[in-house]
């Protein structure tokens, strides 16, 4: 018999990889179930608002998961340009060990709501929001002023998200390299 607690977490789990690989509006309930091998029961009792209530808790999940780890990052003793590299090197980490075929699950559901006003949009923006500032935290301890902080996490963010989708396509981690490098050049260029 499945545990309870176990159920929930599998099928969290589950969509989260599903969605790396093929986005929300790719994933139904049957395969969800299938990959989590939990029972059907279970999705409806741990989740009574569906596919969409699971969509939101995978967005916070995972974003609250990257919030911290950008606030350990940022709590270490490293400078800007180290900083940049821990990012890139994990997100290249990352799409690796997954062997290209996965983004982030934030940046898969952000593909398909877009500006719409909808809960997983919301949910999507305040996790964005959340990872802004945790990296222009860290921004402006190593000395960019507020506004270059807040800019320069605006661009990290969208470099991160932008190389893990054409990271999946070119089916190589060059994206995250290419990112991390133009990113320590534009971290150069606001600090001067």
């Amino acid at each position: 018999m499945v545990k309870a607690s176990s159920a929930r977490d599998d099928l969290l789990g589950a969509a989260a990889e599903l969605f790396r690989a093929r986005g929300y509006e790719g994933v139904g309930v049957a395969e969800l179930l299938e990959k989590s091998g939990a029972p059907r029961g279970s999705l409806y009792f741990h989740f009574p608002g569906g596919k969409e209530q699971i969509g939101l808790e995978v967005i916070d999940r995972v974003g609250k998961a990257t919030t911290e780890q950008f606030h350990a990052l940022g709590q270490r003793d490293v400078t800007l340009e180290q900083y940049i590299d821990a990012v890139f090197k994990f997100t290249a980490k990352t799409v690796r060990d997954r062997d290209y075929y996965a983004s982030c699950p934030v940046a898969a559901i952000a593909a398909e709501v877009g500006g719409a006003k909808t809960p997983l949009a919301e949910a999507v923006l305040r996790v964005y929001t959340a990872w802004e500032n945790e990296i222009a935290q860290a921004c402006e301890a190593r000395g960019l002023s507020p506004k270059n902080a807040a800019d320069f996490a605006s661009a990290l963010v969208t470099a991160m998200e932008g190389a893990f989708v054409v990271s999946k396509v070119q089916r190589c981690v060059a994206p995250h390299l290419n990112a991390a490098r133009a990113l320590k050049t534009l971290a150069r260029s606001m600090a001067s």
